[in-house]
Protein backbone atom coordinates (compact mmCIF):
# COMPACT_ATOMS: atom_id res chain seq x y z
CA UNK A 1 0.00 0.00 0.00
CA UNK A 2 1.27 3.99 -0.54
CA UNK A 3 0.42 6.42 0.97
CA UNK A 4 0.11 10.04 -0.30
CA UNK A 5 0.75 13.03 1.83
CA UNK A 6 -1.02 16.69 1.25
CA UNK A 7 0.97 19.12 2.94
CA UNK A 8 2.58 22.00 3.55
CA UNK A 9 5.82 20.52 2.55
CA UNK A 10 7.81 22.62 -0.11
CA UNK A 11 7.80 25.78 2.13
CA UNK A 12 11.28 27.15 3.86
CA UNK A 13 9.58 27.15 7.05
CA UNK A 14 10.77 24.76 9.88
CA UNK A 15 7.46 23.72 11.38
CA UNK A 16 5.67 22.62 8.00
CA UNK A 17 9.03 20.84 6.82
CA UNK A 18 9.34 18.99 10.01
CA UNK A 19 5.46 18.12 10.67
CA UNK A 20 6.07 16.85 7.04
CA UNK A 21 9.03 14.32 7.76
CA UNK A 22 7.55 13.26 11.06
CA UNK A 23 3.91 12.20 9.85
CA UNK A 24 6.01 10.49 6.90
CA UNK A 25 8.33 8.59 9.71
CA UNK A 26 5.20 7.21 11.37
CA UNK A 27 3.50 5.83 8.71
CA UNK A 28 6.64 3.72 7.56
CA UNK A 29 7.35 2.68 10.74
CA UNK A 30 4.57 2.21 12.89
CA UNK A 31 2.12 1.30 10.25
CA UNK A 32 4.37 -0.16 7.56
CA UNK A 33 3.30 1.97 4.27
CA UNK A 34 4.89 3.24 1.76
CA UNK A 35 4.34 6.94 1.62
CA UNK A 36 4.74 9.64 -1.13
CA UNK A 37 4.55 13.19 -0.24
CA UNK A 38 2.04 15.09 -3.50
CA UNK A 39 4.61 17.48 -4.43
CA UNK A 40 1.85 20.42 -4.95
CA UNK A 41 2.39 23.05 -4.41
CA UNK A 42 -0.42 26.36 -4.13
CA UNK A 43 0.60 29.18 -6.05
CA UNK A 44 0.22 31.78 -3.19
CA UNK A 45 2.50 29.82 -0.66
CA UNK A 46 5.13 29.88 -2.92
CA UNK A 47 4.38 33.63 -3.71
CA UNK A 48 4.79 34.35 0.07
CA UNK A 49 7.66 31.81 0.63
CA UNK A 50 9.66 33.89 -2.51
CA UNK A 51 8.18 37.94 -1.14
CA UNK A 52 9.54 36.64 2.34
CA UNK A 53 13.33 36.25 1.15
CA UNK A 54 13.14 39.52 0.53
CA UNK A 55 13.66 42.30 3.95
CA UNK A 56 10.18 43.53 4.16
CA UNK A 57 9.96 45.23 7.72
CA UNK A 58 9.57 49.11 8.13
CA UNK A 59 13.13 48.45 10.53
CA UNK A 60 15.86 50.45 8.69
CA UNK A 61 18.57 48.34 10.47
CA UNK A 62 16.96 45.36 9.69
CA UNK A 63 16.15 46.44 6.28
CA UNK A 64 20.03 46.53 5.94
CA UNK A 65 20.75 43.39 7.56
CA UNK A 66 18.39 41.41 5.27
CA UNK A 67 20.30 43.31 2.27
CA UNK A 68 23.44 41.94 3.57
CA UNK A 69 22.22 38.63 4.78
CA UNK A 70 20.60 37.77 1.23
CA UNK A 71 22.97 35.32 0.52
CA UNK A 72 22.94 33.45 3.33
CA UNK A 73 18.94 33.43 3.13
CA UNK A 74 19.58 31.62 -0.47
CA UNK A 75 21.74 29.01 0.70
CA UNK A 76 18.68 28.02 3.92
CA UNK A 77 16.53 27.47 0.95
CA UNK A 78 19.12 25.48 -0.42
CA UNK A 79 19.02 23.21 3.16
CA UNK A 80 15.50 22.90 3.06
CA UNK A 81 15.86 21.78 -0.90
CA UNK A 82 18.24 19.36 -0.10
CA UNK A 83 16.00 18.27 3.02
CA UNK A 84 13.45 17.92 0.49
CA UNK A 85 15.36 15.63 -1.56
CA UNK A 86 16.81 13.85 0.67
CA UNK A 87 13.73 12.45 3.24
CA UNK A 88 11.23 12.28 0.86
CA UNK A 89 9.84 10.37 -2.01
CA UNK A 90 8.23 13.39 -4.37
CA UNK A 91 5.49 12.67 -6.81
CA UNK A 92 5.64 15.15 -9.63
CA UNK A 93 5.10 18.63 -9.08
CA UNK A 94 1.50 19.93 -9.51
CA UNK A 95 0.41 23.30 -9.48
CA UNK A 96 -3.53 22.95 -9.24
CA UNK A 97 -6.59 20.74 -8.80
CA UNK A 98 -6.86 20.10 -12.33
CA UNK A 99 -3.79 18.84 -12.72
CA UNK A 100 -3.85 16.71 -10.16
CA UNK A 101 -7.52 14.98 -11.61
CA UNK A 102 -6.27 14.51 -14.90
CA UNK A 103 -3.10 12.74 -13.69
CA UNK A 104 -3.37 11.64 -9.98
CA UNK A 105 -0.10 10.64 -7.74
CA UNK A 106 0.11 6.76 -7.99
CA UNK A 107 -1.12 6.36 -4.78
CA UNK A 108 -3.68 3.91 -2.61
CA UNK A 109 -4.85 6.35 -0.33
CA UNK A 110 -4.20 9.83 1.25
CA UNK A 111 -4.13 11.71 4.03
CA UNK A 112 -4.38 15.52 4.39
CA UNK A 113 -2.56 17.48 7.07
CA UNK A 114 -0.87 18.42 8.89
CA UNK A 115 -0.23 22.41 9.40
CA UNK A 116 -2.28 25.32 8.53
CA UNK A 117 -3.27 23.94 4.87
CA UNK A 118 -7.53 24.45 6.04
CA UNK A 119 -6.04 28.06 6.81
CA UNK A 120 -7.85 29.91 3.95
CA UNK A 121 -5.54 33.03 4.28
CA UNK A 122 -2.50 31.13 3.84
CA UNK A 123 -3.89 29.81 0.54
CA UNK A 124 -5.58 32.96 -0.94
CA UNK A 125 -8.76 31.29 -0.53
CA UNK A 126 -9.84 27.49 -0.10
CA UNK A 127 -7.05 25.55 -2.13
CA UNK A 128 -9.35 22.43 -2.98
CA UNK A 129 -6.29 20.61 -3.06
CA UNK A 130 -5.84 20.36 0.55
CA UNK A 131 -9.03 19.26 0.81
CA UNK A 132 -8.76 15.98 -1.54
CA UNK A 133 -10.88 17.86 -4.53
CA UNK A 134 -9.12 15.71 -6.65
CA UNK A 135 -9.80 12.48 -4.84
CA UNK A 136 -12.82 10.59 -6.16
CA UNK A 137 -13.72 8.21 -3.13
CA UNK A 138 -13.89 9.47 -0.03
CA UNK A 139 -12.89 6.28 1.45
CA UNK A 140 -9.86 7.39 -0.31
CA UNK A 141 -8.81 9.96 1.98
CA UNK A 142 -9.15 11.23 5.38
CA UNK A 143 -7.42 13.97 7.54
CA UNK A 144 -4.59 14.18 9.80
CA UNK A 145 -4.79 17.13 12.48
CA UNK A 146 -4.80 20.02 9.73
CA UNK A 147 -5.61 23.47 11.31
CA UNK A 148 -7.67 26.15 10.73
CA UNK A 149 -5.35 28.92 11.51
CA UNK A 150 -8.32 30.25 14.39
CA UNK A 151 -10.96 29.55 16.25
CA UNK A 152 -13.17 31.28 13.59
CA UNK A 153 -13.74 31.26 9.48
CA UNK A 154 -14.51 34.28 7.53
CA UNK A 155 -18.03 34.07 6.10
CA UNK A 156 -17.06 34.01 2.93
CA UNK A 157 -15.40 30.79 2.91
CA UNK A 158 -17.89 28.85 4.89
CA UNK A 159 -19.84 27.20 2.12
CA UNK A 160 -16.85 26.06 0.18
CA UNK A 161 -15.14 24.81 3.34
CA UNK A 162 -18.51 23.10 4.61
CA UNK A 163 -18.57 21.29 1.17
CA UNK A 164 -14.92 20.20 1.28
CA UNK A 165 -15.16 18.78 4.85
CA UNK A 166 -18.67 16.81 3.62
CA UNK A 167 -16.44 14.86 1.08
CA UNK A 168 -14.27 13.37 3.65
CA UNK A 169 -14.56 9.74 5.01
CA UNK A 170 -13.27 10.57 8.61
CA UNK A 171 -11.73 14.26 9.62
CA UNK A 172 -9.59 14.85 12.45
CA UNK A 173 -8.15 18.50 13.88
CA UNK A 174 -5.45 19.43 15.11
CA UNK A 175 -7.19 21.61 17.85
CA UNK A 176 -10.40 21.97 20.03
CA UNK A 177 -11.53 25.00 17.82
CA UNK A 178 -11.04 23.09 14.78
CA UNK A 179 -13.46 20.38 16.14
CA UNK A 180 -16.00 23.02 16.89
CA UNK A 181 -15.71 24.49 13.61
CA UNK A 182 -16.16 20.83 11.64
CA UNK A 183 -19.63 20.56 13.62
CA UNK A 184 -20.92 23.70 13.13
CA UNK A 185 -20.38 23.68 9.26
CA UNK A 186 -21.05 19.90 9.04
CA UNK A 187 -22.87 18.64 11.94
CA UNK A 188 -19.94 16.04 11.88
CA UNK A 189 -17.89 15.06 14.63
CA UNK A 190 -14.16 15.32 14.08
CA UNK A 191 -11.19 14.18 16.66
CA UNK A 192 -8.71 16.00 17.80
CA UNK A 193 -5.29 14.61 17.30
CA UNK A 194 -1.32 15.65 18.07
CA UNK A 195 0.78 17.63 15.34
CA UNK A 196 2.90 15.72 13.96
CA UNK A 197 6.24 16.89 15.57
CA UNK A 198 5.24 15.07 18.45
CA UNK A 199 5.13 11.54 17.02
CA UNK A 200 8.37 10.75 16.67
CA UNK A 201 10.16 10.03 20.34
CA UNK A 202 13.42 12.34 21.08
CA UNK A 203 15.80 10.20 19.98
CA UNK A 204 14.23 9.75 16.31
CA UNK A 205 14.68 13.80 16.20
CA UNK A 206 18.42 13.19 17.31
CA UNK A 207 19.35 11.07 14.49
CA UNK A 208 18.13 13.96 12.18
CA UNK A 209 19.85 16.75 14.38
CA UNK A 210 23.31 19.00 12.87
CA UNK A 211 25.10 19.71 16.32
CA UNK A 212 25.77 23.39 16.32
CA UNK A 213 29.05 24.90 16.66
CA UNK A 214 28.59 26.91 19.52
CA UNK A 215 31.04 26.59 22.69
CA UNK A 216 29.06 27.23 25.83
CA UNK A 217 25.93 27.38 27.30
CA UNK A 218 22.93 29.58 25.32
CA UNK A 219 19.59 30.77 25.35
CA UNK A 220 17.97 30.27 22.36
CA UNK A 221 15.67 32.81 20.85
CA UNK A 222 13.19 32.22 17.79
CA UNK A 223 10.61 34.56 17.16
CA UNK A 224 8.17 33.77 14.63
CA UNK A 225 6.12 37.07 14.45
CA UNK A 226 8.56 40.15 15.04
CA UNK A 227 7.67 41.78 17.93
CA UNK A 228 9.90 44.66 20.83
CA UNK A 229 8.32 43.46 23.84
CA UNK A 230 10.32 39.89 23.58
CA UNK A 231 13.67 41.16 22.13
CA UNK A 232 13.44 43.50 25.96
CA UNK A 233 12.22 40.13 27.32
CA UNK A 234 15.01 38.19 26.24
CA UNK A 235 17.47 41.06 26.72
CA UNK A 236 16.35 40.85 30.49
CA UNK A 237 16.74 36.73 30.68
CA UNK A 238 20.40 37.14 29.42
CA UNK A 239 21.45 39.51 31.83
CA UNK A 240 20.10 37.68 34.36
CA UNK A 241 21.64 33.77 33.27
CA UNK A 242 24.27 35.29 32.21
CA UNK A 243 25.24 33.13 29.14
CA UNK A 244 24.94 34.04 25.20
CA UNK A 245 21.81 34.33 23.42
CA UNK A 246 21.30 32.88 19.90
CA UNK A 247 18.56 33.54 17.91
CA UNK A 248 17.54 32.39 14.96
CA UNK A 249 16.94 35.13 12.51
CA UNK A 250 15.34 35.67 9.21
CA UNK A 251 16.87 38.26 8.09
CA UNK A 252 20.30 38.70 10.16
CA UNK A 253 19.25 41.65 12.19
CA UNK A 254 21.46 41.75 15.33
CA UNK A 255 20.24 43.85 18.06
CA UNK A 256 23.45 44.30 20.60
CA UNK A 257 22.70 41.92 23.56
CA UNK A 258 22.26 38.99 20.62
CA UNK A 259 25.92 37.40 20.61
CA UNK A 260 24.92 35.19 17.63
CA UNK A 261 22.48 35.61 15.01
CA UNK A 262 21.86 32.93 12.73
CA UNK A 263 20.20 32.74 9.15
CA UNK A 264 21.98 30.21 7.25
CA UNK A 265 20.30 27.04 8.84
CA UNK A 266 18.03 24.46 7.47
CA UNK A 267 15.36 21.79 9.02
CA UNK A 268 18.68 19.56 10.53
CA UNK A 269 20.62 22.83 12.62
CA UNK A 270 16.86 23.72 13.91
CA UNK A 271 16.79 20.44 15.64
CA UNK A 272 20.35 20.60 16.85
CA UNK A 273 19.67 23.98 18.01
CA UNK A 274 16.60 23.61 20.56
CA UNK A 275 18.24 19.86 21.07
CA UNK A 276 22.23 21.24 22.75
CA UNK A 277 19.98 24.89 23.79
CA UNK A 278 20.10 25.65 28.19
CA UNK A 279 16.58 26.93 27.05
CA UNK A 280 14.39 28.59 24.88
CA UNK A 281 12.80 31.95 24.21
CA UNK A 282 9.93 32.08 22.02
CA UNK A 283 6.71 33.23 20.50
CA UNK A 284 5.94 30.51 18.16
CA UNK A 285 4.06 27.22 17.88
CA UNK A 286 6.44 24.86 16.37
CA UNK A 287 9.24 27.46 18.87
CA UNK A 288 7.31 25.71 21.94
CA UNK A 289 6.72 22.16 20.59
CA UNK A 290 10.35 21.43 19.97
CA UNK A 291 11.24 22.72 23.28
CA UNK A 292 8.88 20.49 24.47
CA UNK A 293 10.00 17.63 22.70
CA UNK A 294 13.28 17.99 24.08
CA UNK A 295 12.28 18.90 27.77
CA UNK A 296 13.50 22.34 27.81
CA UNK A 297 12.90 25.30 30.04
CA UNK A 298 10.95 27.89 28.23
CA UNK A 299 10.19 31.45 28.48
CA UNK A 300 6.95 31.38 26.41
CA UNK A 301 5.85 34.93 25.21
CA UNK A 302 2.31 35.02 23.23
CA UNK A 303 1.51 36.26 19.67
CA UNK A 304 -0.49 39.15 19.37
CA UNK A 305 -2.05 36.88 16.93
CA UNK A 306 -2.83 33.22 15.98
CA UNK A 307 -2.66 32.28 19.47
CA UNK A 308 -5.13 29.30 18.97
CA UNK A 309 -2.89 26.69 18.52
CA UNK A 310 -0.50 27.71 21.31
CA UNK A 311 -3.52 27.55 23.50
CA UNK A 312 -4.86 24.56 22.19
CA UNK A 313 -1.61 22.93 22.60
CA UNK A 314 -0.68 24.43 26.40
CA UNK A 315 -4.48 22.67 27.26
CA UNK A 316 -3.88 19.21 25.78
CA UNK A 317 -1.15 19.16 27.99
CA UNK A 318 -2.43 20.18 30.40
CA UNK A 319 0.16 23.57 30.90
CA UNK A 320 -0.82 26.60 32.30
CA UNK A 321 0.28 29.61 30.27
CA UNK A 322 2.69 32.09 32.39
CA UNK A 323 2.07 35.55 33.06
CA UNK A 324 4.94 37.62 31.32
CA UNK A 325 3.50 40.57 30.77
CA UNK A 326 5.84 42.32 33.31
CA UNK A 327 9.42 42.03 31.55
CA UNK A 328 10.85 42.65 35.06
CA UNK A 329 9.44 39.70 35.84
CA UNK A 330 11.21 36.92 34.49
CA UNK A 331 8.89 33.11 34.53
CA UNK A 332 9.25 30.19 32.58
CA UNK A 333 6.92 27.95 31.75
CA UNK A 334 5.71 25.21 34.31
CA UNK A 335 5.09 21.89 33.43
CA UNK A 336 5.28 18.52 34.42
CA UNK A 337 8.04 16.34 32.46
CA UNK A 338 6.45 13.44 33.19
CA UNK A 339 2.73 14.12 32.75
CA UNK A 340 3.97 15.59 29.47
CA UNK A 341 5.59 12.43 28.51
CA UNK A 342 2.56 10.31 29.39
CA UNK A 343 0.29 12.33 27.42
CA UNK A 344 2.18 12.73 24.04
CA UNK A 345 2.98 8.60 24.80
CA UNK A 346 -1.58 8.21 24.68
CA UNK A 347 -1.40 10.97 21.61
CA UNK A 348 0.86 9.28 20.22
CA UNK A 349 -0.49 5.77 20.25
CA UNK A 350 -4.26 7.19 19.20
CA UNK A 351 -2.46 8.87 16.38
CA UNK A 352 -1.38 5.74 15.12
CA UNK A 353 -4.44 3.51 16.18
CA UNK A 354 -6.46 6.44 13.98
CA UNK A 355 -3.67 6.10 11.00
CA UNK A 356 -3.67 2.61 10.95
CA UNK A 357 -7.93 2.15 10.85
CA UNK A 358 -8.01 4.56 7.69
CA UNK A 359 -5.89 2.36 6.17
CA UNK A 360 -7.65 -0.28 6.14
CA UNK A 361 -5.84 -2.40 9.23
Amino acid sequence: MKIGIVTFHFVNNFGGALQAYALKKTIMNKCGAAVAVVDYRNWFIRFTDTVRLFPITFNISEFVSGLRTMAKRFSRVRKFKKFGLDEFELTRIYRNVLSLRISPPNCDKYIFGSDQIWNPVLTFGVATPYFGGFVKDSNDKFSYAPSFGSSRLPRIFKNRVRKCLLSFGNISVREQSGIKLVASLTGRKAIQLIDPSFLPEQNEWNEIAVTPQIHGKYILLYIMQHDESIYKYAQKLREKMGIQLVEISRYGYKPDFVDISLVDIGPREFIGLFQNAACVCTNSYHGLSFSLIFEKKIYLIQCKRFTTRINNLLELLHIDMPDVSDTEELQSMVYDKELVRNIVREEREKAVRYIKSNLGE
